[in-house]
C-alpha cells in the first residue's frame, strides 16, 4: 500500500495531508488536532461536513462549540456538554463546553506513514494522544491514549465528533442487540424529552406517530436528535448506509472500551449530517454519566487505550469479521 504524506494549507490554516490510493485525510494540528476532511477520490465525493465559510474558524479554549468552525471530525473529552466535574480534587471545576481538547492546539510528529498527535489538559491533568494510520486504502484507524497524570482516579466522556455528510436514502445501521434507546436531547424533537426511551428501530412518538428512527430521512424543520443505545453495546460496530447506492461508512472499535454509542442528527443551512459516537460515557454530560453509572474512569497514574476504525466502501452485503470491522 502507498502512503504519501505532505503538508497543505485549508482555506486559510496549516494542515496535514495523508493519502492513500483511494482516500485523502486532512488533518489540522493546531485546531484541536481535528479531520478536517475525509475524501474519496475515486468517486471524488467528501465524506465530512464543511464550512462554507471562506475562512476556517479557529476557536480559542474554553469557547462555545457551536461559535466556531463547527466542521469536520472533533475529538470531544472530559465531557460533550459543559458542567462542574464531579468527583474528586477536581469536584466543582467547569468542564468547558465539548471539552477542552477541541479548541487547542496539538503537538505533532510525522512518520513515514503515520500522524502522531498529543495535548495536555488544561483545568485538569491528563495528556492525551492519537495516532492515525491506514489499514487498507478504503480504512484507517485512530488510535487513542489517555494517560492520567494525577494521584486520583479521573472520570471522563470522550466521544468523536464526526459530522458525516448523508444523502436521501441514508440509513442508521446498529447491531441485532439495540433493542432501545434513550434520548439526550434538550431541544424539540420527535424523540421526546430527555430520558425518553423508545424501541429502536421503529418507535411511536408523543403524537401517535410511527417513526422510523433510523432512517436519517426525510427531514423536518429544525430537526435535532441526540440518543443513545439504552444499554451497554454488546458488539463493537455501527454504520451509516445508502439504501440506494449501497455506499457504506462503517464504524468499528473494542466494545469493552467503547461500551455505549451516541447517536447526533441535524441540519446546517441545506447539508443534513449524522454523527455516530462509540463512547465511553452516555448521556453528554460527565456529572449525569457519572450518577447514572455510565462515565469512564482512567485510574489514578494509569492509561486508557482505545482505537477507532472507519472503513468506506460500496456493497450489499454489508457484514463485519474478524473482529477488525473490515467491510467487504
Amino acid at each position: 500500500m502507498d502512503i504519501r504524506i505532505s503538508e497543505a494549507i485549508y482555506k486559510n490554516i496549516n494542515c496535514l495531508v495523508m493519502e492513500s490510493d483511494r482516500l485523502a485525510i486532512t488533518v489540522i494540528p493546531e485546531s484541536g488536532g481535528k479531520i478536517q476532511s475525509i475524501f474519496d477520490k475515486a468517486k471524488k465525493k467528501e465524506y465530512l461536513y464543511q464550512s462554507k465559510r471562506e475562512e476556517y474558524k479557529k476557536s480559542n479554549y474554553g469557547d462555545n462549540f457551536g461559535e466556531g468552525d463547527t466542521s469536520g471530525f472533533d475529538e470531544v473529552f472530559p465531557s460533550i456538554d459543559t458542567c462542574c466535574y464531579p468527583t474528586g480534587p477536581w469536584a466543582g471545576i467547569q468542564v468547558p463546553d465539548h471539552g477542552e481538547v477541541w479548541a487547542q492546539p496539538w503537538a505533532y510528529s510525522v512518520t513515514e506513514n503515520s500522524f502522531l498527535l498529543s495535548v495536555h489538559g488544561v483545568r485538569f491533568p491528563y495528556r492525551m494522544e492519537k495516532k492515525i494510520e491506514f489499514l487498507n486504502d478504503n480504512s484507517f484507524r485512530l488510535s487513542y491514549k489517555a494517560v492520567n497524570l494525577s494521584n486520583f482516579d479521573f472520570d471522563f466522556i470522550w466521544a468523536p465528533h464526526p459530522f458525516f455528510l448523508c444523502e436521501t436514502n441514508t440509513r442508521i445501521v446498529l447491531p441485532r442487540s439495540v433493542q432501545k434507546i434513550i434520548t439526550s436531547c434538550p431541544l424539540p424533537n420527535k424523540l421526546g424529552a430527555y430520558g425518553t426511551i423508545h424501541t429502536w428501530p421503529v418507535t411511536e412518538t408523543s403524537a401517535g406517530e410511527k417513526y422510523d428512527i433510523s432512517k436519517v430521512y426525510p427531514k423536518y424543520a429544525g430537526k435535532c436528535e441526540k440518543y443513545y443505545s439504552a444499554e451497554k453495546m454488546e458488539e463493537g460496530w455501527c454504520a451509516l448506509r445508502n439504501d440506494a447506492s449501497g455506499d457504506i461508512i462503517g464504524l468499528s472499535y473494542p466494545v469493552d472500551k467503547l461500551p455505549y454509542l451516541g447517536v447526533w442528527e441535524g441540519i446546517f443551512g441545506e447539508d443534513y449530517i449524522t454523527a455516530l459516537e462509540p463512547c465511553t460515557g452516555a448521556m453528554d454530560r460527565l456529572d449525569v454519566a457519572k450518577l447514572w453509572n455510565k462515565a469512564g474512569v482512567v485510574e489514578a497514574k494509569s492509561e486508557y487505550a482505545w482505537y477507532l476504525n472507519l472503513t468506506f466502501d460500496t456493497t450489499r452485503d454489508f457484514h463485519f469479521i474478524d473482529g477488525d470491522g473490515f467491510l467487504h
